[in-house]
């Protein structure tokens, strides 16, 4: 009985969380809609650089899902930048049609931030179970696909956030400063060589 009672007020807590929606640049209240069985909180912020990169495909995936049969998913930002005019701005500027938490109240829904951003964290509406989390951008990849299972939506190919130079750049990195350092030490060691 107990465990019930901590089901309902985990969804009453999850449609309590007051949303809305930029539509021609005004802020409209948003309501989760009855066939809405998922909730993907999207902790993401203007100033961040990967939030900046993963943002656009992920307004491409929410287009494929809007364009598939119901919405069972429903995407919800969870502004992180210091002013809820920041916030607004990064919405309009890359078009995110989702509804976002009201910004004095995005404490409601910290239970479920991390440590960094972007943080995406998809949670059963009904219950408030996490079934998938991920940070960075890899990481919000891996939660793309379980909302794809949820919402059916067939994509040509895999939701890809990160290029190889975001999964190999420190790595190419790393090389390139060996190889200078060692480049750098053959020519110091020829020039003592050659004013012998």
């Amino acid at each position: 009985m107990l465990l019930l009672s901590l089901g309902a007020l985990c969804a009453e807590s999850l449609d309590g969380v007051p949303l809305y929606r930029l539509e021609n640049g005004e802020r409209v209240p948003f309501q989760l809609k009855d066939g809405t069985t998922h909730v993907a909180f999207y902790y993401s912020a203007s100033w961040c650089a990967p939030c900046r990169k993963t943002t656009p495909p992920l307004v491409d995936e929410y287009r494929r899902m809007l364009a598939g049969e119901g919405m069972p998913v429903e995407i919800v930002l969870v502004g992180s930048d210091a002013t809820e005019e920041e916030m607004f701005g990064y919405m309009e500027k890359y078009r995110m049609s989702w509804p976002a938490v009201v910004f004095s109240a995005r404490g409601m829904v910290g239970k479920y931030a991390a440590d960094g951003i972007p943080h995406l964290v998809l949670v059963e509406r009904q219950s408030g179970k996490v079934l998938s989390q991920g940070t960075g951008l890899s990481g919000i990849e891996a939660v793309v696909q379980r909302m794809r299972e949820i919402t059916r939506v067939d994509a040509e190919k895999p939701f890809q956030a990160s290029g190889w130079l975001d999964k190999y750049g420190v790595l190419i990195a790393v090389v390139v400063c060996f190889g200078g350092i060692f480049f750098f030490q053959k020519w110091r060691e020829r020039r003592e060589a050659e004013g012998s």
